[in-house]
């Protein structure tokens, strides 16, 4: 009779397990696709294995754009210790690891994998601590890798942990292309900064969250100065190549909540919820002073390119009735920054 509640036991609590489990994934489904900032969605994915599977160490591969042959590591790795060599390590779409992985599309240890086949990036992932593999899906094709190291416990995954990461990159998979497809709509490709659309219509929305809860708003308008030179004197080769490094300077510079965008041309913006002026003004310096330090490589040869850019910044006011107020203002504080000796941040109250 003992024998028996005990056995009733153990089915009524595997059951629990399983309806706890769903319900967990319910509320993973809803929160994955509750957002389309890529970002901020792959750390999520990272936080929810770290908190479910009871591991400090969570990391997901990733192809680097559309077309991409490859899948990298992305920044936003947990607990694994990371060397410049395993940043730049490619999975290849075509190599044997993604070709079981499209196969069998279910989570697998790195111990199961060795054992079906031979493999050098399984051999690599050993080395580097992880101890199961998840493959993201998207449309029947492998996506993503999500892998994790061992648990905190040191005990094996079992099958309902393997279930629930199945399960769980099924949902990745999908939030994840969702996501990319989103910011292929949203991001001028050559900087990684938005797109003129993007920016007008989110700056249209923290505008009106500053008149219903009375929060701060900046906004910061800059130009590269004399790019035209670049293009005459270098070609537009080298032009580009000054874009894409002083984006890169906006988007290093910026806050996690900061929209950095291109206006147009050499003109980018950075918009800056909860900021005031003198916020502005200092965000603008640390962009302004971290172009002028950098050296930009001259894709035709011969000496670096010595870059400045010029700043204006404004904040919101309660009377703006729209963005065009708001642009304009700024953009007259980047003209008198321009036409006053450039490579400077001018600030304009009214």
């Amino acid at each position: 009779m003992k024998k028996k509640d005990s056995d009733s036991t153990l089915v009524i609590e595997h059951y629990e397990k399983k309806i706890y489990d769903q319900k967990q994934l319910l509320e993973i489904s809803k929160a994955l696709n509750s957002t389309l900032d890529y970002k901020y969605l792959i750390d999520a994915i990272l936080n929810i294995c770290l908190a479910q599977l009871q591991t400090l160490k969570a990391a997901i591969y990733l192809a680097p754009d559309v077309d991409a042959d490859h899948l990298i590591l992305d920044p936003s790795h947990k607990g694994f210790d990371v060397t410049k060599d395993d940043e730049e390590r490619k999975i290849k779409i075509d190599s044997p690891l993604i070709h079981h992985l499209e196969q069998k599309p279910r989570a697998v240890t790195v111990q199961q994998l060795t054992s079906a086949f031979h493999s050098d990036d399984v051999e690599y992932f050993k080395k580097m601590g992880v101890e199961i593999i998840i493959p993201l899906n998207a449309k029947g094709k492998v996506n993503g890798l999500l892998i994790l190291g061992e648990k905190l416990n040191m005990s094996d995954f079992v099958e309902e942990e393997k279930d629930f990461l199945t399960t769980l990159a099924g949902l990745a998979g999908i939030a994840v292309e969702n996501s990319r497809l989103y910011e292929l709509a949203t991001v001028d490709m050559m900087t990684q900064l938005k797109i003129h659309h993007y920016f007008q219509s989110k700056l249209r929305e923290e505008m009106d969250r500053c008149r219903k809860k009375g929060t701060k708003l900046a906004l910061l308008f800059t130009d590269i100065d004399k790019f035209k030179v670049f293009n005459d004197t270098h070609g537009h080769q080298a032009g580009d190549v000054v874009l894409i490094e002083v984006a890169k300077k906006l988007i290093e510079s910026a806050r996690k909540n900061d929209i950095a965008a291109r206006y147009g041309g050499e003109e980018f913006c950075v918009i800056m919820p909860g900021a005031d002026i003198n916020d502005g003004f200092e965000m603008g310096e640390k962009i302004r002073k971290a172009v002028e330090a950098h050296r930009v490589k001259n894709p035709n040869g011969g000496d670096d390119l010595k870059v400045t850019i010029s700043i204006g910044v404004t904040e919101f006011h309660a009377n703006d009735k729209n963005n065009k107020e708001m642009i304009e203002r700024s953009d007259k504080a980047l003209y008198k920054a321009k036409h006053g000796g450039r490579n400077q941040t001018i600030s304009l109250q009214q």
